[in-house]
């Protein structure tokens, strides 16, 4: 999850190219011109609607899991992860990743009861954040 570029810098780059290298190649094109700045608008509608709900599917597949082996599976429902702020769910979701990683570590050197074979829901979990990770850091990557 650290690895992928937040979408609100995404959208501002995308922003930023429609304004300052689009928009003026286009000044002779008045419709071409309104769609530009009407695409320019809709950008930051779509980085405020998404900026909110960016990390509620993450902890929707996390507390599916049902692992508990954060004291956060236990203090967070889905209700309360969604009124914390962004920093704080990137915090929350950070700290998880550790103590997921901690617990495999923990079972490859003794048996903590966690299913790592392949096809169990740890390897699947594991699989699908790497699965998105590389879609968005190397899209033509095919797993």
């Amino acid at each position: 999850m650290q690895y992928r570029p937040e979408t609100k810098e995404l959208i501002s780059a995308i922003q930023d190219f429609l304004m300052k290298d689009l928009l003026p190649k286009l000044e002779g094109d008045d419709l071409l011109s309104y769609k530009a700045l009407v695409s320019w608008n809709m950008l930051g509608v779509i980085a405020r609607e998404t900026e909110s709900s960016e990390f509620e599917s993450d902890w929707d597949r996390i507390l599916n899991l049902n692992l508990k082996i954060s004291k956060w599976e236990d203090e967070y429902n889905r209700n309360q992860f969604l009124n914390l702020s962004r920093k704080e769910k990137y915090n929350l979701l950070f700290d998880w990743n550790k103590a997921l990683a901690k617990e495999i570590r923990n079972q490859t050197e003794k048996n903590t009861g966690l299913d790592l074979k392949p096809g169990g829901k740890v390897w699947n979990f594991a699989k699908n954040q790497l699965k998105e990770t590389l879609s968005v850091s190397n899209p033509r990557f095919q797993s």
